[in-house]
């Protein structure tokens, strides 16, 4: 008997190896097309017919055998169509082999039995293993019953029932397992040539972009040294490929720019991505602006991460970004420029006050405002003509301009036209004595022009009434109290017959 067992375990190794093999890309599972299902139905079945030709010997003239494990499996893995398809086979084959008789009949119901408990069985929400096991239990029990009806002696019975029971366990525990391999090996071999399917395809197409594409794709080791580079080298950069292989991408970089790229270099190698835009010094020696987007992946063969760079040259996009920025710039310095006298106007003037006044109010620093107008103005308008006063606006203005731009004055001081004929100076952090004494710098400096002015009622030249006022910004206070004041001193010296200074006075401000 255990010989037979052993050929009958050899026919389970032999069968259910073929059969991995056969159908290695047709695995059996419950959700496998109809037609795996019908292959592997049809091969079980003709397992259970070869497991029937290779009984096993229980007693005299009494013979079992493992026909019932090949539907149990079926069911298994397959679900109720390989299991009656199965079982079908074998029930057909009982007839084929041992001929058409009384005594083939019960089997052969005992078979199909079999085939549908299990089909039904393979239904249940139960791991693998427990309903091969019921399975297994089942067919049994469908076997005891066909063996009480044929033998009549409870001794023998019994010693066959325990055999067969014996045998059916320790069969349909090697058995089970060993297809679970099979299906597993099959499974480990269809993943891996997807696996390998899928990294030709990635290959395949990684080489395309490469190759064809305008963009500069480079890989670095951890050291981020070149270890590939795309044919886009010579385009972008004008090297070819054997001048930067093995070399630290950090020696082509600008100076400037060395620190900030190795930072996002090391980025990418930490956050896995990461973004770069640095000038990259090209075989000719000069400097190209390049924008990279920096991507660490796991490289399994020498365990270390790899540096996929993808790079393009945006020199022209650079230029035109700064020709851009320098034209805001422009625009913005014209937005606070007065556009006859060349010098800052009442917008810049409101804000640069607004500014200033802020940070005496923090210091506790006076700040002083000086207010001038041209003395009887529309006189000379009336007697010159409109360009004779632009002109005369503008030599003004440059005069006084260009007394601020000696160094004996801070370069803090703002002059601005503050609208028609009438001109303003901030002084931060100046008190009303020094305030003073650059009125007297600014009416001495017009004077010296000796611009002709024949309708003025005070002199024969271009003269200017002068007001000033200085204070200690406190909290809470506006800008707005020193303009005011300024402006009233102003309105004092054209009432005291203009072409002179008047400085405006209050208890808590500094006197001359």
């Amino acid at each position: 008997m255990l010989k037979d067992f052993v050929s009958n375990a050899a026919l389970l190794i032999a069968s259910f190896s073929i059969m991995g093999v056969l159908f290695k890309d047709k695995p059996l599972y419950p959700n496998s097309p109809l037609s795996s299902k019908l292959y592997w139905g049809i091969c079980f079945g003709i397992l259970g017919n070869v497991l029937m030709s290779f009984s096993i010997e229980v007693s005299p003239d009494i013979y079992a055998d493992l026909r019932h494990l090949a539907i149990v499996i079926a069911a298994a893995f397959g679900g109720f169509i390989p299991a009656i398809i199965s079982a079908s086979l074998i029930a057909i084959g009982r007839f084929v082999l041992f001929g058409f008789s009384s005594t083939a009949f019960l089997p052969s119901i005992g078979v199909l039995l079999t085939g549908i408990t299990c089909g039904i069985l393979s239904t249940l929400k139960v791991k693998r293993t427990v309903k091969a096991f019921i399975m297994n239990m089942c067919g049994l029990i469908i076997v005891s019953i066909i063996f009480m009806i044929r033998i009549e002696d409870f001794a023998v019975l019994k010693n066959v029932l325990m055999m067969h029971y014996l045998i059916s366990f320790i069969g349909g525990l090697f058995g089970y397992y060993f297809f679970v391999f099979v299906v597993d090996s099959n499974e480990t071999q269809n993943q891996l040539k997807r696996s390998h399917i899928k990294l030709k395809e990635t290959e395949e197409r990684f080489r395309l972009i490469t190759e064809y594409s305008s963009d500069m794709i480079t890989v670095h080791n951890e050291q981020g040294e070149y270890v590939y580079i795309s044919p886009a080298v010579k385009e972008v950069i004008q090297f070819e490929y054997p001048e930067l292989l093995g070399k630290g991408m950090g020696k082509f970089i600008h100076p400037e720019d060395v620190e900030r790229t190795n930072d996002m270099f090391q980025k990418a190698l930490q956050e896995s991505s990461a973004e770069s835009t640095y000038r990259y010094r090209t075989k000719f020696g000069d400097y190209i602006w390049i924008e990279s987007t920096l991507k660490s992946v796991p490289d399994l063969e020498d365990d270390e991460k790899k540096v996929i760079i993808v790079s393009r040259n945006i020199t022209n996009r650079k230029l035109t970004e700064q020709k851009l920025q320098e034209a805001n710039e422009l625009l913005n310095r014209l937005s606070y420029m007065d556009g006859l006298t060349g010098i800052a106007n009442r917008r810049y003037f409101d804000e640069t006050l607004l500014k200033e006044w802020k940070k005496t109010n923090n210091s506790n620093q006076p700040i002083t405002l000086i207010m001038f107008d041209i003395d009887y103005f529309k006189k000379y308008n009336d007697t010159y003509g409109h360009l004779k006063g632009d002109a005369c606006l503008q030599t003004i203005a440059q005069a006084v301009n260009n007394l601020f731009s000696l160094d004996q004055y801070q370069s803090n001081y703002t002059f601005c036209r503050y609208g028609g004929e009438e001109f303003a100076i901030i002084l931060p952090s100046c008190d009303t004595k020094d305030g003073y004494n650059i009125s007297l710098q600014v009416q001495d400096t017009v004077r010296s022009l000796q611009v002709p002015h024949a309708s003025s009622d005070v002199a024969d030249i271009i003269t200017l009434s002068i007001g000033m006022a200085s204070i200690y910004p406190v909290k809470q206070s506006i800008p707005d109290t020193l303009i005011k004041a300024a402006d009233s001193a102003l309105y004092q010296s054209k009432s005291r017959g203009r072409n002179t200074i008047s400085i405006y006075e209050k208890p808590g401000r500094i006197p001359v």
